[in-house]
């Protein structure tokens, strides 16, 4: 991390970093709900363990959320034993090895990672629900991307530890104990995949969200983000398990080559885009594109040419706002969604993927890739007394949605010193 973090001091200012820092800082400390603590209308955290709900406006989403927990991860802002009690507590709340039926003809698979967990620790499998589990109007089956979130918060603990003794230990969710690298592959296991290509498939009929950051969005057929994702969970099981890191290691270049052959189209000669999904959802996706850039999956050829397009849309205003960052390029709209235009994810502009974008520009041009993280540390100096970093905002319409949230900080930060 401190090579990473020399790099990006040198491109992007170490004073500027440091600020960055102590504002994620302020603001992931400001999500903690200790254990025995509680949030005013909502209740106490009876887990047993510490948690952090999205953001210090503690009562906005007053739950834990296994996504956004783990985008705090990856540097110093979560200790070791905090990371150990997150995992105890998304194992205890997980769906163990039945399958569950819901009125709606919702469907919880085995193993299941849910959404989020209550301060009393209960699973709640769908966006927009809590332990009712909600109507289905957010997908019949759960998100594909938390069980891959929960693999990369197993991963942070061994990284963490520098050892496999919490790996090793077993767990208990009802009367069934694994160990906790158990628990993991099987959860990563659980998602619905295609066998010949490794990519997330998001069915038409039993539908679910692609990823939480569109959970306002339907989508079907293969799916970007939540196969970017399992590619990269699969690259951390592969280091955790040493058993079974061939064919973790054979998953991950599937996907790879499925990746190009599914999403990525030509724009220009020296231009491509992914699509967001193979189905319904077949657009220009800025945060995936930016995310498969700064990962590094696809051959560098390709990889500069979604660069190329990143910084295209970019100097011309499409993209961002005062360093916040739009799904679609401007113009564009889910093609079913039922968040407004322009708001939300539907136009609306994020901070949690600006990290991803400035290291996808800073791969074609770094002037650029200075300018973004520029304006939007401007954005938080200017906004601070808010309530900045805020969750989605649209300048134009004077929109500025939940404050203190902190993967607009968290992430970026991380995003920018990860290796």
């Amino acid at each position: 991390m401190f090579v990473a973090l020399a790099m990006a001091s040198q491109l992007l200012g170490s004073a500027d970093l440091a600020e960055l820092h102590n504002i994620a800082k302020t603001t992931i400390d400001a999500s903690l709900v200790r254990s025995g603590a509680g949030i005013t209308g909502v209740g106490v955290n009876s887990t047993g363990h510490d948690v952090r709900v999205p953001g210090g406006t503690q009562n906005y989403y007053p739950a834990f959320w296994i996504r956004d927990a783990a985008m705090m991860l990856g540097t110093d802002f979560v200790s070791q034993k905090e990371t150990e009690g997150w995992i105890k507590v998304v194992i205890a709340a997980m769906s163990g090895s039945t399958e569950r039926r819901l009125e709606h003809s919702m469907v919880i698979p085995p193993y299941s990672v849910p959404d989020h967990v209550t301060l009393k620790g209960e699973g709640c499998f769908y966006p927009g629900a809590y332990a009712e589990q909600g109507v289905g109007d957010y997908g019949l089956l759960p998100p594909a991307d938390d069980a891959f979130y929960f693999v990369g918060m197993v991963a942070e603990q061994r990284r963490l530890a520098g050892n496999d003794k919490f790996l090793a230990s077993p767990l208990q969710n009802g009367s069934e104990a694994m160990s906790v690298l158990a628990w993991a592959e099987k959860a990563f296991e659980g998602v619905a995949v295609d066998p010949a290509t490794g990519l997330v498939v998001c069915d038409p009929v039993q539908t679910r969200v692609d990823w939480g950051f569109c959970d306002s969005v339907r989508k079907t057929g293969s799916c970007l983000m939540p196969s970017l994702l399992r590619w990269r969970a699969a690259g951390q099981l592969a280091g955790l398990d040493k058993k079974q890191a061939s064919t973790y290691r054979e998953i991950v270049t599937r996907i790879a080559a499925s990746l190009r052959s599914s999403f990525l189209k030509q724009v220009a000669t020296d231009e491509a885009m992914l699509v967001s999904a193979t189905g319904l959802g077949q657009q220009d996706d800025i945060w995936a594109s930016a995310f498969t850039v700064s990962l590094g999956v696809l051959p560098k050829e390709d990889s500069t040419k979604i660069a190329e397009h990143l910084l295209r849309l970019y100097k011309a205003g499409k993209i961002t706002a005062e360093g916040q960052v739009r799904h679609l390029p401007v113009g564009e709209y889910w093609r079913s969604a039922t968040s407004g235009k322009d708001t939300y994810q539907n136009g609306g502009y994020w901070g949690t993927p600006t990290g991803w974008l400035v290291r996808a520009l800073a791969t074609v041009d770094r002037a650029a890739a200075r300018q973004l993280f520029g304006e939007y540390m401007l954005h938080l100096r200017q906004m601070k007394a808010k309530g900045a970093p805020f969750e989605w905002c649209n300048p134009a319409t004077g929109q500025f949605v939940n404050a203190q949230y902190a993967s607009t900080v968290g992430l970026v930060y991380t995003a920018l010193v990860a290796k």
